[in-house]
């Protein structure tokens, strides 16, 4: 038995029976991988979205492995959030389960998660930029794509780190659905 720990992202959860869940989580070190854990009455159920810190507990022929001793580290915080801004948040972490590349430095994909989380005040145009800044990451971000303000817009994405394309303001609703179409 091998024990490893390690942050974590919860990208899917499929409940199995009654208090026992299967996680696709995303990890630092490990890549995409399928745990289980069964909660007591007294641990607190864990959501999509969550960045979590735990051990897995893990064999050689095993392929879904187990977890324990959970500590939430960051949520997605739900309270004031519009139905929009929940869907972007919901399209950024289903983005990054079915696009992300075996290759990708997976730092860079928790990093944007955890702006995201830290983020006070995010918004669904925060949550558009940071899907570009996945898709930059992921090498699916177009360069010549629309008109000069969008070419630009696209440009700072691919360059600059997740805290300073989430500083970015005033992006107009044609500019927005333009952006929204890359996808």
């Amino acid at each position: 038995m091998l024990l490893f720990k390690t942050k974590w992202i919860i990208l899917k959860i499929h409940k199995v029976q009654e208090k026992d869940f299967l996680y696709t989580i995303f990890t630092e070190d490990y890549w995409k991988i399928m745990c289980q854990k069964k909660l007591t009455s007294r641990e607190k159920s864990l959501d999509i979205g969550y960045l979590i810190h735990f051990e897995i507990e893990t064999k050689e022929d095993r392929k879904v492995h187990k977890m324990r001793h959970i500590k939430i580290l960051s949520e997605f915080s739900l309270s004031k959030k519009t139905y929009h801004e929940m869907e972007s948040y919901l399209k950024l972490l289903a983005y990054a389960w079915k696009q992300a590349p075996d290759w990708v430095p997976v730092y860079q994909v928790l990093e944007i998660f955890e702006e995201v989380h830290n983020y006070t005040n995010i918004s669904a145009e925060k949550l558009l930029l940071a899907r570009l800044k996945l898709s930059s990451i992921f090498w699916n971000l177009p360069q010549e794509y629309g008109n000069e303000i969008t070419k630009k817009i696209l440009w700072f994405v691919h360059k600059n780190k997740i805290s300073q394309i989430l500083k970015l303001t005033g992006i107009s609703e044609e500019i927005k659905k333009e952006l929204e179409s890359i996808f």
